[in-house]
């Protein structure tokens, strides 16, 4: 059966990641479920069936959207982010919508610098409204 250059192999019940991507060049590892191959076959296409719900986003229907749903979910943070701005930029401009945005900029632009030095992680104690840091939680889940 095929899916946009996807195909599940016949293997046994026993083996785990029965379902491989057929992709020309993919090196993808077997998937364990349809379901997964299924979502993993965006990648190889221009479909982009995820769209951000904040009007006038860039990325928002009309727009560019994302080809996996958990991107578009990663992405809401940055309308949800009260800004990380870098503590060792002198004019304190460099300001990111994530806190790993804002380590990566530490990291390749101020190597000097720890990433548990004291000013660095002020500014990542930061939390958007809600604070759960992108975490779902199940329902009834102890917090």
């Amino acid at each position: 059966m095929s899916l946009d250059g996807a195909t599940q192999q016949s293997v046994g019940p026993a083996q785990l990641g029965s379902f491989k991507c057929e992709h020309a060049g993919c090196i993808a590892p077997p998937f364990q479920t349809q379901y997964l191959l299924n979502s993993h076959a965006n990648v190889h296409s221009q479909n982009r069936p995820h769209y951000c719900p904040v009007p006038n986003c860039p990325r928002g229907e009309g727009g560019k959207g994302f080809k996996r749903k958990n991107e578009m979910i990663r992405h809401g943070l940055v309308h949800d982010s009260p800004g990380y701005v870098c503590p060792f930029c002198p004019d304190r401009e460099h300001k990111y919508p994530r806190p790993d945005n804002l380590q990566r900029h530490v990291r390749v632009h101020h190597v000097d610098k720890d990433k548990d030095d004291p000013a660095l992680r002020e500014v990542l104690a930061q939390r958007p409204e809600g604070g759960n840091r992108g975490r779902r939680r199940r329902a009834g889940a102890p917090q």
